[in-house]
């Protein structure tokens, strides 16, 4: 039998990230994925800030630029050569200092309007390093990731389906090794994560209730060859039946409409059925001739795993929540159980982790998910064709929107960098909030000496007793005397923050034996 540290099940964006995270700390893992290639059906368009803020601290920023390059070019081809604010906003090459928050994205198809967000705004002024790295479409970022997951020496097995699990001791609930069975052979590991999608057959093994709400809509989503186009209206539109979206990419069409579920949700989307739902939403009578890869469908099912852990195994990703694709909500939910996940089961799997450290991960990341699947609940509330819903509409976008800080608002929200955990007794903040964007004296930032997944110590005091002391802390003495000291967990949240009170240093040596043992 195949032995290792740690089996992901699943090489979607989530798998791969938390595999990359567990070789960063020198964990044995093998991911294990049902599919022969990477997915290439056309999911989500692009990645949040605080994803984008992940990469960066991991190194990978060049890469998503350099996919955020090639998409543009792509949009800008679709347009005939023709710029937008958008494209503007995200192709600002006069380097950081003058980088803007990038302000792409909508609620219920509302598009964030950029005369009305204030770029002054320190919340987003904190938050603006990597805005020329967003535009990273989900099939592109599995790309992207896999490579990572390469360099560390992961092992990726495709072609394997997870077909069950059990544990070597007595049941799963014990502290005993898990054996997943698959078409390939038996597995075994200390630990398993399941990464393997709302369908989990790893969830479903555990028995772990998936309660919510059931679906309201039908959506599809595809590049699709069109006789004529011409008619299909550029960006968001609502209608009686529903709602959709045509481009930026060339032939790319979203389209949602409020009707029954089909009988069978697993059967491929066939041109006939995605004209049908096209031409039913848009009243437009076009043609489909033909698909660039698969198309998907979707719905706006919204469900969440009780509990994200049972004995040895994990749920992440859609294993452990599913709700409607609305913002690219899920992808980034994923990549953020992947970061707050990946060192603290390192730390378990290496045992120096500290009492508790492993059950942190569902207390600080179920409260996010059943956050983000309120916030799709009400975008497809808002979407829906009656009269009454569009007045409604027009009062959200038109006059509260126009409120003096409410796009903003909106705008940090949808773009997770708001995401908040308790990490410290009658902490303030910044602590347990997100770093963003550090600079450092030296001329550095803080992403650039997080890139080997260590908790990163900036030091603006002349006390220098934690330099070189311990081996899962990057110290770096800053000069900044203006700026707070700050102790930054792996997952780029602030787990202390010198306050200039005189029992400050006391509260880092809490914080470190809280969080590193």
């Amino acid at each position: 039998m195949n032995r290792t540290d740690v089996i992901v099940v699943g090489a979607g964006p989530t798998g791969l990230f938390l595999a990359s995270e567990l070789a960063l700390r020198g964990v044995r893992t093998t991911v294990l994925e049902r599919l022969e290639e990477p997915d290439p059906t056309i999911k989500s368009g692009s990645i949040n800030v605080a994803t984008a803020e992940i990469l960066d601290r991991r190194g990978l920023l060049p890469a998503a630029e350099d996919v955020q390059r090639r998409r543009l070019a792509e949009a800008k081809g679709f347009t005939g050569g023709r710029s937008n604010r958008t494209v503007r906003d995200l192709t600002d090459a006069a380097g950081r200092a003058s980088r803007r928050f990038p302000v792409l994205g909508h609620f219920a198809g509302i598009m964030f309007r950029h005369v009305l967000v204030d770029q002054d705004d320190p919340v987003l002024a904190a938050h603006t390093a990597v805005a020329n790295g967003i535009l990273v479409p989900q099939h592109d970022l599995e790309l992207l990731l896999g490579d990572h997951c390469a360099r560390l020496g992961v092992e990726i097995r495709r072609g394997v389906e997870v077909r069950d699990l059990r544990s070597a001791g007595t049941g799963l609930d014990d502290d005993a090794d898990v054996v997943v069975k698959t078409s390939a052979g038996d597995f075994g590991a200390g630990w398993v994560v399941a990464a393997d999608g709302g369908r989990s057959v790893v969830r479903k093994r555990l028995g772990v209730e998936f309660a919510g709400t059931d679906p309201e809509l039908v959506g599809y989503q595809a590049i699709a060859d069109f006789d004529d186009p011409s008619e299909l209206r550029r960006g968001w539109n609502w209608t009686p039946r529903g709602i959709y979206t045509y481009g930026p990419v060339p032939g790319r069409i979203l389209v949602a409409r409020f009707a029954p579920q089909p009988e069978d949700k697993n059967a491929p989307v066939t041109v006939d059925e995605l004209q049908s739902a096209v031409r039913d939403v848009t009243g437009v009578p076009v043609t489909i001739t033909g698909l660039r890869g698969r198309a998907t469908r979707w719905s706006d099912n919204a469900r969440q795993a009780r509990a994200y852990r049972r004995g040895r195994v994990l749920l992440a990703g859609d294993a452990a929540h599913v709700h409607s694709p609305f913002s690219a909500q899920g992808l980034n939910l994923g990549i953020g159980d992947a970061v707050n996940l990946g060192w603290k089961l390192a730390a378990t799997v290496q045992g120096h982790a500290p009492a508790g450290l492993l059950d942190t991960y569902h207390a600080e990341r179920h409260p996010i998910g059943a956050w983000v699947l309120d916030w799709t609940r009400a975008q497809v509330a808002l979407m829906r064709g009656d009269e009454r819903t569009a007045q409604l509409r027009k009062v959200v976008g038109g006059e509260l929107f126009a409120v003096p800080g409410a796009t903003n608002r909106m705008i940090a929200l949808s773009s997770g960098i708001l995401q908040r955990y308790d990490v410290a007794d009658d902490a303030s903040e910044p602590v347990g909030s997100i770093a963003g964007d550090v600079e450092l004296a030296s001329g550095t930032r803080l992403a650039d000496h997080a890139h080997d997944g260590r908790f990163v110590l900036v030091d603006r005091t002349a006390d220098s007793r934690y330099a070189g002391s311990e081996s899962r802390v990057a110290y770096v003495a800053d000069p900044d005397v203006a700026q707070p000291s700050l102790l930054v967990r792996p997952d780029g949240i602030i787990a202390w923050a010198d306050d200039s009170t005189d029992h400050a240093r006391k509260l880092l040596d809490i914080a470190i034996q809280r969080w590193l043992g």
